[in-house]
Order: C-alpha cells, then structure tokens, then sequence
C-alpha cells in the first residue's frame, strides 16, 4: 500500500504481466467489435478509438504506483470515448469490451492509502455511469448495445454500470483495510518483540550492576584487610613473629577467599548476555557469616566487635546478603579511611525489622567525608532501598566516629531484588 507521499518508482514486472493479461483477453474482442462498427468508411475513427483503448490498457501497469493519476487519466480517456460515442459517430466507442478495464482503475484507487484517489475512483466512476447513460440516451443505434431504446432498459445499463462501479470500489477498500490490519498486526508483534528484547537487555544490564556490585564490595574489603594485615606483620617481624606469622597467614586466607568470590561473579558475568542461567553460582553470604567477617577485619591497632539483640530468626536470601555486604562495606571503610587504632562496633538488633548498625570512633573518617561520597555507600544505599528498607550514613553524634544504619524488612510481601 502506498500514500500520496510514497516515492515514485517505475511499475514492476507484476504490473506489466496484468496490463498484458488484461489486453490480451479484452483488446482482440474490442478490436474486432470496433471495426465491424466503424466499417470502410469509419477507418479514422477505428483508429482512434483502438489508440485511446491501447492506452488504458498501458495504464493498468501503472494504476497501483500512480493512483490519483491513474484514475485522472483513466476518466479522461472514458470520458474521449464516450465523445467519440455521441450521435454521428460510427458506433458507440464508450461500451467497448476494453472499457471494463475502467473497473481496475477505481478497485487500485479504492485499494490505495491516497484518501483523494480513494474518493476520486468512486466519484468519477458514477460521473461517468451518468454520462454514459446519457450517450446511450443521445445515441439513435440502441440495439448496437442489444436493447431498445426504452427507460427501463437505460435504467438497466445505468444500474449495472453503477453496480460494477460499487463492487469494484467496495472491493478495493476491503482490500485497503485488510492489508492495514495485516500492517498493524505486523507492527504489534515487531513493537512486542521489541518490548521483550528490551526487557532482556535491562535484565542484563541490571544483572551486570548487582555483578558490579558484587566486585567492589568484595575487592574493597578483600584487598583493605589485606593491606591492613600486611602492614601489620610487617610492624611485627623481629618483635613477635607468632604474631606476624598469623598476620601473613590472614593475608592468604582473604586473598583465596576473595579469589573464589571473583571466580563466582565473573563466570556470572560471562553468562549474562546469553542469558545462560545454568551456570554454577556460589551460595550467597548470608547473616551466618557476618561472625567471621567481623573476624577477619581486625587486625593489630584495629578491633571489632558483634552484638547481637532479640532472636535471630531466618531471613530472605535477598535481606541476608544486603545485611552481609553492609557490615562488610562499612568496616572496609573503616579501614581505608581512618588511621589506626579504631575500633568499630557492628550491631544486629532483631524485632519487626532487622536493624544493622557499624560504628567506629575512626576520626579520619569525619574529617575527609570520603565514604559518603564513594561507590561503597551508594552500593548499600542501592541495596536496602531495593528491599524496601531505610538507610542513613554519616558523622556519629559525638563527632567521634562514623555510623551507618540500615532497617531491613522482614515480611515476604517485599520484592527481593537483591536475591536475584
């Protein structure tokens, strides 16, 4: 289907096989029928008749591509034939077996997306139903349209020619609608498809973030109680090499503990844009390792220390993990930030909530703001608010220290994105 502002281009080989098609069964009867009217004496005549069917016949091939003017060239040669119709002529020229091709012409302007043509095809086809019964009532040979010349009979004509005009035009406008349809029905799945590829795409890129999220909490921590406890056997070789020799051996535990985390998130990494869901995973550190991490993050100068209020009780894997890389985030701050010694205080309080909170009396960490303007409180921010809970980070109020809190719901009803 094409509009009024669709490019112009030649007919095709379609086109042309029609128009052939058509001449071919209509022309040899119309040539025929012309010359037998037209006689020795009407030569001229014959010849211009046939040259203005040949013509519509040639315009078929262009009808889909040109519809407005198809039908303007169409009427016009109708309209030629029908002069050439009129009393004194050698026959009547307009009802020729080629002027049944004149039908084609409205069913193409009906069929197109051209509104003009659309309304042009039907309105020049009932002009021309009226001027040809007109003719036929002017012409004084009406048996060479095998009738007699009474209005029963010219109404006859009139309503056959007018019913072969609506047929074909109501034909064409089915048409119009159904490829419109089809093209809707096409653009709905294409539009569809285009939705679902885009919600993978945002899976992907989300999956991609938590993957991301995932790296900085635990190269940040890993590497933070790493230097820590090297800058610490380094202190204590030659003065206490038990101590120092538990140090280095603290070092190799987080470093292969952090290479297995980074293997687990980078083979999900490789396995998100294929969607590839089957790939291994690590279980997700949950509340029952936040002991251990307490534990690993102290070092000489720098302590730690988990209290625990009310009864624990079982938790989403989401809540779990949010719990887990808060505490961890918050002591790599520490770490990073404050100058030893600090002592940093981690409290799990049970209730209607889970309320986490890491404090430290670090004044490094007051004085640079640092923290609060990093990726790592951004992450824990990202996190709790995406479980629905509530976050706050900031200077402790006696101005010693660093604190952040976080209250994580409980209830199932909350959609655990953090667990994906």
């Amino acid at each position: 289907m094409l509009d009024a502002t669709t490019a112009r281009r030649a007919p095709g080989p379609a086109d042309w096989v029609w128009a052939a098609v058509g001449a071919a069964a209509l022309l040899p009867i119309t040539v025929a029928e012309v010359l037998r009217e037209a006689g020795p004496a009407g030569a001229a005549w014959a010849s211009v008749v046939l040259a203005l069917f040949v013509l519509l016949h040639l315009f078929v091939a262009v009808r889909p591509r040109w519809p407005r003017a198809a039908i303007a060239v169409a009427s016009t040669l109708m309209l030629a034939l029908a002069v050439l119709s009129l009393p004194g002529m050698p026959g009547l020229a307009v009802l020729q077996a080629s002027s049944v091709v004149y039908l084609a012409f409205v069913y193409a302007a009906a069929a197109s997306d051209d509104r003009v043509a659309g309304v042009a095809g039907l309105a020049l086809g009932l002009v021309g139903v009226g001027i040809i019964t007109g003719v036929v009532l002017l012409s004084d040979r009406p048996s060479d349209v095998g009738m007699v010349a009474s209005p029963g009979a010219v109404l006859a004509l009139a309503g056959s020619l007018g019913g072969g005009i609506g047929v074909a035009w109501a034909l064409g406008r089915y048409r119009r609608e159904t490829l419109r349809k089809r093209a809707a029905q096409q653009l709905a799945l294409e539009q569809a498809a285009e939705l679902r590829l885009q919600g993978e795409l945002r899976a992907v890129a989300e999956e991609r973030r938590r993957i991301a999220r995932e790296l900085h909490d635990v190269i940040a921590h890993s590497l933070a109680v790493m230097v820590a406890q090297a800058e610490a056997s380094r202190l204590l070789l030659g003065r206490d090499d038990e101590r120092a020799r538990g140090a280095i051996e603290h070092v190799v535990t987080t470093g292969r503990a952090a290479m297995g985390d980074m293997r687990g998130l980078l083979g999900a990494l490789a396995a998100a844009p294929r969607g590839d869901d089957t790939a291994p995973r690590e279980p997700s550190p949950g509340l029952d390792a936040v002991p251990e991490l307490v534990e690993r993050s102290q070092a000489p100068e720098r302590t730690a220390e988990l209290i625990v209020v009310g009864t624990p009780a079982a938790v989403r894997p989401g809540v779990g993990l949010a719990a887990y890389r808060l505490v961890q985030e918050s002591l790599t701050n520490t770490i990073r930030h404050a100058p030893p010694p600090t002592h940093s205080r981690v409290r799990i309080e049970w209730g209607t909530a889970l309320t986490v909170t890491v404090d430290d009396d670090g004044h490094g960490v007051v004085a640079s703001g640092e923290p609060a303007a990093g990726r790592g409180l951004r992450g824990m921010r990202d996190r709790v608010e995406q479980l629905g809970g509530g976050f706050e980070a900031g200077p402790r109020a006696d101005a010693a220290g660093w604190r952040v809190v976080a209250r994580l719901p409980l209830g199932s009803d909350v959609h655990d994105e953090a667990s994906r």
